[in-house]
């Protein structure tokens, strides 16, 4: 058995949402952009985290009980968790009837992932699915990712990557070998933007897309989250088809905003750092469709 391991926030059977087919999302920690409409908040930074889903919580005390840095209270029927004496080794979890807490993350050897993933291999066969690798940022653990794509391949199983881009070029060009479908998220062309809502240059993702596209174009689909503030307008699409038809790359999901972060941030003790609490419906994004369509490009609504 390889004893390399990978951070791994949740793993996901039959996902329909995150490549061709019925795949596998193996979810992965660490993210080096800081989005601040970030649906996945627990996959952000690699290590154990305490989740707390107060809608099942029925106040019982049993975490209270097997707590051992006494960091958990009863108030008003339901837990709270003192996130500054809680060392998160889990025993409140284990304990907890109705699952309100939980632990997300913990360390799989590609091995042990690849147990997971191959117990769907008909599924994959039968739908043209397969495997895809997410987070966080999957290709911040290219060399370990490669180690399962090398088997995964072997087995006749398709693999796939979700990908902010923003990782060293080596990586890149690391990936380009492993792996054979990139999902690439485009989120805006605007550099200052980009710098404020995500913390990251822009510079470093398009050169990546460019990269991989370069590779091979029709071995990338953009994914293009549309975001208030960042770019719902017709004038970012537009900008942003343009820099695909480029790149000769021809299919691009759009992604419409949702609030689903939002209850995440309050799982793990965090406030929400984005301004907007209202989703986008798929039907506001039939416009935008229409402009990459009439551009030669194939566009899907919600993935």
């Amino acid at each position: 058995m390889n004893r390399r391991t990978l951070p791994v926030s949740n793993i996901e059977r039959f996902a329909i949402h995150d490549g061709p087919g019925i795949r596998t999302t193996v979810f992965l920690q660490s993210c080096p952009l800081r989005c601040q409409w970030c649906a996945n908040p627990e996959a952000q930074t690699e290590g154990k985290h305490l989740m707390f889903l107060e809608q099942k919580c029925v106040g019982c005390g049993s975490c209270v009980k097997n707590c051992p840095q006494h960091a958990i209270t009863i108030r008003e029927g339901k837990a709270r968790v003192c996130r500054e004496k809680c060392i998160v080794c889990g025993k409140c979890a284990q304990t907890c009837p109705n699952e309100a807490l939980s632990i997300s993350g913990k360390q799989m050897t590609p091995d042990e992932i690849y147990d997971i993933v191959v117990r769907d291999s008909i599924y994959y066969e039968k739908t043209g699915g397969g495997v895809t690798f997410s987070g966080g940022e999957a290709l911040l653990h290219i060399e370990e990712i490669a180690i399962l794509t090398d088997r995964l391949r072997r087995a006749g199983i398709h693999t796939a990557v979700e990908t902010c881009g923003y990782v060293p070029e080596a990586y890149i060009k690391k990936a380009v070998q492993a792996i054979e479908l990139f999902l690439f998220d485009i989120k805006t062309l605007d550099a200052d933007k980009m710098k404020r809502y995500t913390e990251g240059e822009l510079s470093v993702v398009l050169n990546n897309f460019t990269y991989v596209a370069k590779c091979g174009p029709d071995r990338v689909t953009a994914r293009i989250p549309v975001i208030p503030n960042l770019n719902h307008t017709e004038k970012e699409m537009l900008e942003i088809f343009q820099f695909l038809v480029d790149n000769h790359v021809k299919k691009a999901d759009l992604l419409p905003y949702h609030t689903l972060g939002i209850t995440k941030y309050k799982q793990l003790g965090k406030e929400y750092p984005f301004d907007c609490r209202e989703s986008l419906r798929p039907d506001e994004l039939i416009r935008y469709r229409s402009i990459g369509e009439e551009m030669g490009l194939c566009i899907t609504i919600g993935g």
